[in-house]
């Protein structure tokens, strides 16, 4: 990357003021100015040959080979109670991620019934959701390709609706009650007669902001209270942070929104879990709203080695800065793709391979801590030299962890949130759900 503050720099060749002058516009430097011509000649040949990644490529999942396509996309009801296959994961998923499994249940869907409409559907829990008269939350997932049949079941899957167990059934299987999205209007505009609520829909922010602070003056509240309910200030700093990202393609529903956010911004494992269990997308936004507010970086988890800053992230996948990949023994690996780690920060073990590489066209090689050994993730390199990028680093989400520069607090409203998450009328047995594993567990976790 270039340093602009060299531009005009006389001791960085090609770079002083002659060299930027039209021809003709300084005769006295004819040499300079040819030198100028043909540094943009090159320029110009270079981008002309620069081929872009296509970050279409990694939410394919093709590492995985061959597969067929299976149909179904139907949602379940939410307050109502489903019996589903289950099986436990290490991390958080949100819905809306694709997740690639590797399950060592071939024999998953022989009870789904023939006539079955909704697809292939089961339910992934969080291990480190579990707590002592706690809930244990999880996400449907919908399965919409599948490999060939053999020891293990190999599956290509989308997170669509999050659940709390209510009760374990045997052979995998539990009871789960769909949890809903609560999206609560305007207060201001919900307040308004519909003869008003028109000029609600002015495409103008001036007059929009005008015609609340109108409203406000024939309610009991003033307008600051009404502003603690309003998304207008979080999402001008989403689209700050996305600017930042060079991140144009989001979604636009607010509740795929709340959950994109939650997956693709720097927040502490408290912070991600109290996304996922409350059910208003507003208060998730809130959230989001106050980590936006810090300054963050990215350390190890085992000795906190500072890794990279939140501004070294970019989107190398279409689904955003951090995403789910699995290595060959089925391990599922969160992502966080960053142009580079701090200096001396990381250090290159073994050698570098293209087997069962997550982004077609590079090679992966093992990172490790610099200061404790720690596995971090990987550095992919392009194999061909016109790809930009020409390299990147992909880092653990199991290994690495964020920090604020500042402390970020929480506040009455947010313990109030988990302890009412942690209050749980229906009893679970525990020891039941240690039982349900994927294929691979921490032991055979595997570098890649």
């Amino acid at each position: 990357m270039e340093d602009n503050n060299n531009m005009n720099d006389p001791s960085v060749p090609g770079t002083s003021s002659a060299s930027f002058e039209r021809v003709g516009q300084n005769p006295e430097n004819p040499e300079d100015e040819a030198a100028r011509l043909f540094e943009d000649y090159i320029r110009e040949r270079e981008s002309a040959a620069t081929e872009i990644y296509n970050t279409e490529l990694p939410t394919e999942h093709a590492y995985l080979g061959k597969m067929e396509r299976v149909e179904g996309v139907d949602y379940l009801e939410p307050g109502k109670i489903y019996r589903l296959p289950i099986y436990t994961h290490h991390s958080i998923i949100y819905p809306g991620e694709i997740v690639p499994l590797m399950l060592n249940d071939f024999n998953l869907y022989d009870g789904r019934p023939s006539d079955s409409s909704d697809g292939l559907k089961f339910g992934l829990v969080f291990q480190n959701q579990y707590s002592d008269g706690g809930r244990v939350y999880g996400v449907t997932c919908q399965v919409y390709e599948r490999g060939a049949e053999g020891l293990s079941a190999l599956l290509k899957t989308v997170a669509q609706q999050r659940f709390y167990i209510v009760r374990q059934s045997q052979e995998r299987r539990a009871d789960v009650k769909i949890l809903p999205e609560i999206v609560l209007p305007d207060p201001l505009i919900s307040s308004c007669s519909n003869a008003m609520v028109r000029f609600a829909n002015s495409s103008r922010k001036d007059r929009l902001t005008s015609f609340k602070r109108l409203l406000t003056q024939s309610t009991a509240w003033p307008q600051f209270v009404y502003d603690q309910y309003d998304t207008k200030e979080v999402m001008a700093k989403v689209e700050r942070f996305l600017s930042s990202l060079k991140i144009t393609s989001v979604q636009t529903d607010e509740v795929k929104l709340s959950f994109w956010l939650a997956r693709n911004i720097p927040l502490t494992e408290e912070y991600r879990k109290m996304i996922f269990c409350t059910d208003s997308v507003l208060h998730r936004m809130l959230i989001i709203n106050k980590a936006l507010d810090h300054m963050w970086y990215f350390i190890c988890k085992r000795c906190e080695s500072e890794i990279a800053n939140y501004d070294d992230m970019f989107a190398m996948s279409k689904q955003g800065v951090q995403t789910s990949y699995c290595n060959p023994a089925g391990y599922v690996h969160d992502t966080l793709t960053v142009h580079k780690t701090k200096e001396n920060s990381t250090l290159p073990v073994e050698r570098p391979s293209t087997n069962f590489s997550w982004f077609p066209g590079y090679s992966w090689q093992i990172i490790v801590c610099a200061n404790c050994r720690q596995h971090l993730g990987w550095k992919f390199v392009a194999e061909k030299k016109n790809v930009l990028p020409k390299s990147f680093y992909g880092l653990s989400g199991t290994n690495i962890t964020v920090k604020s520069h500042g402390d970020l607090k929480k506040t009455d409203d947010d313990d109030d949130i988990t302890d009412r998450a942690a209050a749980n009328e229906e009893q679970l047995d525990y020891e039941g759900l240690f039982e349900l594993e994927s294929s691979s567990s921490d032991s055979d976790e595997g570098f890649y």
